[in-house]
């Protein structure tokens, strides 16, 4: 699904990504960790933590996971973070 964007696409949706989380409350970490798939959701403390080493577009594809457990109905997305967030979502059900 990612592998359609380049390099500089996958930045920018990170960057997007990011924000969207800092508004809804969660904190985006990133580290060296020795993570079974790279990530780690941290529910309680709203903390995403990543590890360095995971793949740019590894990194989009968790933060949209995440982001397509949440509620967003207050919120506004970008229509590209809103195509990969139903994505997700449509994976849940």
């Amino acid at each position: 699904m990612l592998s359609k964007y380049s390099q500089n696409k996958l930045i920018s949706l990170k960057v997007e990504i990011e924000a969207l989380l800092d508004k809804i409350g969660y904190t985006v970490v990133y580290g060296k960790g020795d993570f079974k798939e790279g990530t780690c959701l941290i529910e309680s403390e709203k903390k995403v933590v990543i590890n360095d080493y995971t793949a740019l577009d590894m990194q989009v594809d968790f933060m949209a996971e995440v982001i397509s457990r949440l509620d967003l109905s207050n919120v506004f997305v970008l229509p590209v973070l809103r195509e990969l967030i139903d994505e997700k979502m449509t994976l849940f059900e």
